[in-house]
Parts: structure tokens; C-alpha cells; sequence
């Protein structure tokens, strides 16, 4: 699936959150003529009738000719033979869910940041855990797919919230998550949080091994993993003044799951697909440990054999008792 994205920075949004400034994150301006700015993406992008047109960087379904502008784009998605929209808002934004089934949108990304609401309220976001929970219902029973957005490193948050975050979003059953760690960027009052000392960013090594268990939740309920790590290109980085930016981070993430399988089990040897080979071994370094192809995960110890999927259900298991 090719994403063609459209961006309507801060574009319906009515707060501003303590962490965006969304014109500096996509160094977009907003589309004058929706048809022309698809077309000129599709080119860009080399769309094909596998693709999808992606509304984002604001509020799409608060900006005040929404649905002019969503029936227009779907007008163009059709008669260029792509499969359909995705758009980006808010959970208290979510009203008429049978206007957007009825006008090519196949996956709304909510973006819900956190599911506890001391850091939802120290964020700016002006929205409660409830309305997450309600507007992915909605979502769902329209047959909708339905991808949720995950931060971590907000203010007043910590690693067992990020946690905690991450299975109530799984109990919602979502299509897909995208999460990642929160960067400063200028013009917005994290920054002068963090100028003022009262905000500290995570570390890169904090950030990988929160999401990390993040991920091993929704791995262990088959939820797709849609992103870890916000996108940057070479612009848009110089706009980040701290924060635990890297530009591997996804594969600093995956890495990061397989060594604590690793070393929670004592593995000798380890044995998994070849294409996985850099991801379960290559960057954690771990020299005791050889490494063979094998169809399937799994580990030789002083016990036997160790299969992965077992060893990442037991492990979230123990997440969920260390949140309580």
C-alpha cells in the first residue's frame, strides 16, 4: 500500500498542543485546489491503483469545508483508480462517520497520543480518554478501519502510563498503531518548557525500550504496527532542538525486542528467517549467541527450545502485572 499524503497543517485545529507545531513538522503549505495537490502527489509520489490519498497534519474533520473538500478528493481518487482516503483528526471530532463511509474514506487515524488523561491535560490536547474510546466504536461499526496514534515522553508521563496506554488502545482492537516518541520543535511550548527546565526529553535508549514493550503489546494481539518514529526528512530535522530523534529508530525498536528475547531466555543460538537476521542479532551485538535460518523464531537454550511468539505472550503478560 503506497500512501499519497496531502497536508493541512494545524487546519481545523481549534487547541494547540503543548508538542506541535505541524507546519514545521511536514514544511507544507496548504493545498489551494485539493484535485491539483493530488495530482501533483500522485506524480511525485508514483501512485498506482494500489494507492491511497492520506488528509493529514490537522484536524480534517474540523476544518470548516471538510466535507466539500473530502468529496472533491474522493471525486479525484476515483477517476484515477486509486483505493481510497485516509484522513487524520481528533477524537472529539468524530461526528458524521456515514458521510466519510460514503465518500471513499477506508481508515480514519485518530489521534489519541495517550490514554491517560493527566498527560492528555498536561499535552494541551483538550480531550478525554473517553472520547478515544468512543470514536474508535464509531469508527468500527461503520466498517472503517480505524488506525490509533500513540506518544510517549509527553509532560507528566513515565514509562508504566506509555504502557498502560498501549493496553487499553489494544483492548479497542484497532486496525493499526503508529507510535512515537515525543521531539521538540521550535516555536511551541515544549520548547519553552524544555528552555525553561521544566520538561525533559526522553533518551534515545528510554524512548526504544518503552516503545519497544509498546509494540510487543499490540505484536501480541496482531495488531498491525503502522510506524514507530516520527517522519522526518532532511528539513524538517533542523526544526528539532531535542529529543530522542533517530533516524533508525524503527529498527533501533524491533532490535531492541529481540535482544531482551535474547537475554531472557539465555539463548546459545538463536534461528529465524535471514531477512530478519540484522533485526534479531546484527545490532544487539550479543557475541555468545550464533545464529541460524530457520522458517520460524525461536531459541536453543539449557532448557530446549524457546519459540518467540510463546516467550513475547508470557512477556506481556508481565508487563501487564507491573501496571497492575
Amino acid at each position: 500500500m503506497k500512501i499519497i499524503p496531502i497536508f493541512f497543517p494545524n487546519f481545523g485545529c481549534e487547541y494547540r498542543c503543548a508538542f506541535c507545531n505541524e507546519w514545521m513538522a511536514t514544511m507544507k503549505k496548504s493545498p489551494i485546489s485539493i484535485r491539483e495537490e493530488i495530482t501533483k502527489a500522485y506524480a511525485f509520489y508514483h501512485g498506482d491503483e494500489n494507492s491511497e490519498v492520506g488528509l493529514y497534519g490537522g484536524t480534517f474533520t474540523a476544518i470548516k469545508n471538510w466535507k466539500e473538500i473530502l468529496k472533491e478528493a474522493n471525486s479525484v481518487v476515483r477517476e484515477m483508480g486509486m483505493k481510497g482516503i485516509r484522513i487524520s483528526t481528533r477524537p472529539d471530532e468524530i461526528e458524521d462517520v456515514d458521510f466519510l463511509a460514503d465518500n471513499g474514506v477506508s481508515l480514519v487515524e485518530i489521534g489519541a497520543q495517550s490514554m491517560v488523561q493527566r498527560v492528555l491535560d498536561a499535552a494541551g490536547r483538550n480531550h478525554t480518554v473517553e472520547d478515544v474510546r468512543h470514536a474508535v466504536e464509531r469508527i468500527k461499526k461503520k466498517k472503517i478501519k480505524v488506525s490509533v496514534h500513540l506518544m510517549t515522553g509527553l509532560p507528566l508521563d513515565s514509562k508504566k502510563a506509555d504502557i498502560f496506554s498501549a493496553f487499553e488502545v489494544a483492548k479497542l482492537s484497532p486496525d493499526g498503531v503508529r507510535i512515537h516518541p515525543t521531539l521538540i520543535l521550535k516555536e511551541t511550548q515544549l520548547e519553552k518548557m524544555y528552555l525553561n527546565g521544566t520538561y525533559r526529553p526522553q533518551s534515545v535508549e528510554e524512548a526504544v525500550d518503552v516503545v519497544s514493550d509498546m509494540v510487543s503489546i499490540f505484536k501480541n494481539d496482531k495488531i498491525q504496527i503502522e510506524r514507530t518514529g516520527m517522519y522526518q526528512d532532511t528539513e524538517t530535522i533542523k526544526n528539532v532542538i531535542a529529543g530522542p530523534y533517530h533516524p533508525a529508530f524503527g529498527e533501533l525498536v524491533i532490535s531492541s525486542i529481540y535482544e531482551k528475547f535474547l537475554k531472557e531466555t539465555r539463548a546459545i543460538k538463536v534461528y529465524g528467517p535471514q531477512y530478519l537476521r540484522s533485526q534479531i542479532i546484527g545490532r544487539n551485538h550479543i557475541k555468545y549467541v550464533s545464529f541460524e535460518v530457520d522458517d520460524e523464531i525461536w531459541v536453543a537454550n539449557a532448557g530446549g527450545k524457546v519459540c518467540f511468539d510463546s516467550w513475547l505472550s508470557e512477556y506481556v503478560s508481565h508487563l501487564k502485572e507491573l501496571i497492575g
